[in-house]
């Protein structure tokens, strides 16, 4: 951990004494109550003096969906099941493909997981899990200021190591008002040569929710700078015993990308509503309570996105030899670059600056859900507008000091659009028979003119003596206009430009959970007509014919005392591979005994294996930090094992692991891409602390 991380860890815990005596303070001089008649202030600090404090720790977590436009509640995990679990990518699918170091791009290999590019910026979208978003911004209320502090480190030292930081802090300044901040930080030098990632994100949040009004707002950064090697030109090598890891030659070695993102969203509402008289049996009292009918909603998004892409000295012809021949890095006689001079640290061959940048606002008249009416529910209408303004390398040539016409590196040309478009839902969900809920959009001016999206669920829960078990079943069908980026581009590497029509999906399918049978089962199927996507030349192409994605996903735990046996697995299956390619079968299995020990400390040890089928793993492209298909190489087909140990004592939770344990066993290689081979096994360790005042 260097300097500057010490220090704001240090700030920052110091902050959080500080605000959590503050709110202790303030709790300890109200939980007397106010004082009852006739009792001045003295004599109520003095029936105060020697009480213990009543307060009791409670936390509550939900999110902002429908566009930062509706709450729904989050469940607080407490348990260590995959503690050890620690690479961001890999808590939210089995199946990732990576460049085979944290912090790095990647791409879920399960479809039905990747991020559809609705606002976002195209060139960031392999980055979302290890950043912080407003959508997936938690708001907290909680009754005592709560602080959680996560770091983890392999036990090797820099400049091979990899070091993981979590900060995070709430608490409530009064019971309608809280804030909080969070300070994330991955940094990993990688085992092979130039692929290093700092990744980190940092951000604030607040909510205040009174009887008219509420507000939500947040403001944060994300920062994903990352060393781009373009994996290895003989992946053999790593096969060799002789080579070390660290001295294995790499395409790419003075090629960087810095992906920048700031954003600040705003959330508030005004309701109407009315008063109604409401009785506590047990305490025999009467009080009164607001009950909201309607809410007059308005939200404002604004955010900033940017990718630059750097090399210092480029290949002057992207090829290696080996004993197979020539190899092409960006395929045969096809020449990537439009600079041909090598350049410095201070000056660059190349620079490829893009960005996208918007200001969104959102007003919405909801009608509220009312819990004192037995047959209720909720719908609001909305109308919204993006103004949206998009960069990218400039196109036009200058002449250079030799009078040769040169792209003007580090300058950008602009575009600017903007959409408008309206639309409501209807929703249920506090019903004890089922939840639903029903939305749609559509768009009326701008460049996405006549896109839409409608979709809907139901969840069922199916309550029985010994179990309630939950069913799911949800469509959603969209026309979309495919993303600014993919239709203009233009850089140091790749132009293109296109005129794509819009991409039409239909997907449905369904989920089921059943606690006591330690069950969970989904199923997904999607029709896909005029399907954009990455050619082998790592151009955008758009698909000739429509084709169809399904899958299946099982989850059954078992367990026989102290043993744990969990296991998933994941089928799927395309119509076509010209277009998409994915692994056909995915399974993880975690077994591991769990005990306590002396009555105080859980621990739980065991080991992970995963696997895939072999399939043709899409290729990455540094100069745009996109997947794109390829049919030269498959990867997969070998287990994936790691050893770990959880243990949990109180408010600390503390991890043992050994990674990749295969490595050492079976004979070949392991490859998170093509051409990007997996770190060989190593020991890590990792902890998290939570505690409130």
């Amino acid at each position: 951990m260097n300097l500057r991380l010490i220090s704001l860890y240090i700030f920052l815990l110091s902050l959080s004494c500080l605000i959590s005596n503050g709110q202790s303070r303030n709790a300890d001089q109200n939980q007397g109550g106010p004082p009852r008649p006739g009792q001045d202030k003295k004599e109520q600090q003095k029936s105060d003096k020697g009480k213990k404090d009543s307060i009791v720790f409670k936390m509550h977590e939900y999110k902002l969906l429908d566009d930062l436009t509706r709450i729904s509640e989050v469940k607080v995990d407490t348990s260590i099941s995959d503690f050890h679990v620690y690479n961001p990518p890999n808590k939210n699918s089995i199946s990732v493909q990576s460049l085979g170091n944290t912090g790095n791009s990647y791409q879920s290999g399960d479809f039905f997981q990747r991020r559809t590019i609705d606002r976002d910026f195209i060139f960031q979208t392999n980055y979302y899990d290890y950043g912080a978003w407003p959508g997936g911004i938690k708001f907290i209320n909680v009754t005592k200021p709560y602080t959680l502090l996560s770091y983890g480190q392999w036990f090797s030292n820099k400049p091979k190591g990899e070091t993981l930081l979590k900060v995070f802090h709430t608490q409530n300044i009064n019971k309608n008002i809280n804030f909080g901040f969070y300070y994330n930080s991955i940094g990993s030098q990688g085992k092979y040569l130039n692929q290093e990632a700092k990744d980190k994100s940092l951000g604030l949040f607040s909510s205040g929710n009174f009887d008219r009004y509420d507000y939500w707002v947040t403001i944060g950064k994300n920062r994903f700078e990352n060393q781009e090697n373009g994996g290895l030109p003989n992946p053999k090598d790593i096969e060799n015993p002789d080579i070390a890891p660290e001295n294995i030659s790499t395409w790419l070695t003075d090629a960087k990308s810095v992906n920048n993102n700031i954003f600040a969203t705003l959330t508030h509402q005004f309701k109407l509503g009315t008063w109604k008289e409401m009785e506590d049996k047990k305490k025999k009292e009467k009080y009164d309570i607001f009950i909201p009918r309607v809410a007059l909603t308005h939200v404002l998004d604004v955010q900033k996105s940017t990718r630059n892409f750097t090399e210092v000295n480029p290949n002057p012809s992207y090829t290696y030899t080996s004993d197979q021949g020539t190899v092409y890095y960006y395929g045969k006689d096809h020449v990537p670059y439009i600079n041909k001079e090598p350049g410095s640290t201070a000056s660059p061959a190349t620079i490829d600056k893009s960005g996208k940048s918007f200001i969104s606002n959102r007003f919405v008249v909801k009608f509220m859900e009312a819990p004192d009416r037995k047959y209720t529910f909720g719908k609001q209408i909305f109308i919204s507008n993006d103004l949206v303004n998009i960069y990218f390398p400039r196109e036009e040539l200058v002449p250079d000091s030799n009078g040769v016409d040169q792209a003007p590196l580090g300058l950008t040309q602009s575009d600017k659009y903007s959409n408008t478009y309206i639309g409501g839902s209807a929703y249920r969900t506090d019903g004890r028979f089922w939840s639903w809920t029903v939305s749609g959009k559509s768009y009326i001016q701008g460049r996405n003119a006549l896109d839409y999206e409608l979709s809907g669920a139901i969840d069922k829960p199916i309550r029985s003596k010994k179990d309630t078990s939950f069913v799911r079943f949800f469509a959603k069908m969209a026309n979309r206009t495919p993303d600014y980026f993919l239709d203009h581009y233009y850089s140091n590497h790749y132009k293109w430009e296109n005129v794509f029509d819009k991409t039409y999906t239909l997907h449905f399918g369904g989920t089921m959970d059943k606690p006591g049978w330690r069950l969970k089962a989904a199923v997904n199927y999607s029709i896909i007509s005029k399907f954009v996507f990455f050619n082998e030349m790592a151009l955008p192409e758009q698909a000739k014919s429509e084709f169809s994605v399904a899958s299946a996903m099982l989850n059954k735990d078992f367990k026989f005392g102290g043993l744990n046996i969990r296991n998933w697995i994941v089928l799927q299956r395309t119509t076509t591979d010209k277009y998409l390619v994915l692994p056909a079968l995915t399974v993880r299995n975690s077994t591991y005994f769990e005990g306590m020990y002396v009555k105080t400390l859980l621990f739980q040890i065991g080991f992970d294996t995963r696997y895939e089928s072999s399939y043709y793993a899409d290729q990455y492209s540094p100069a745009t930090g996109m997947f794109y298909r390829q049919t030269a190489e498959k990867i997969g087909d070998y287990p994936w094992i790691d050893g770990f140990i959880n243990l949990k004592l109180k408010r600390t939770a503390f991890y043992l692991k050994y990674t990749n344990l295969a490595t050492q066993f079976v004979k070949g290689g392991y490859y998170t891409s093509p051409a990007y081979p997996a770190p060989a096994s190593l020991f890590l360790f990792g902890l998290s602390w939570s505690f409130y005042n």
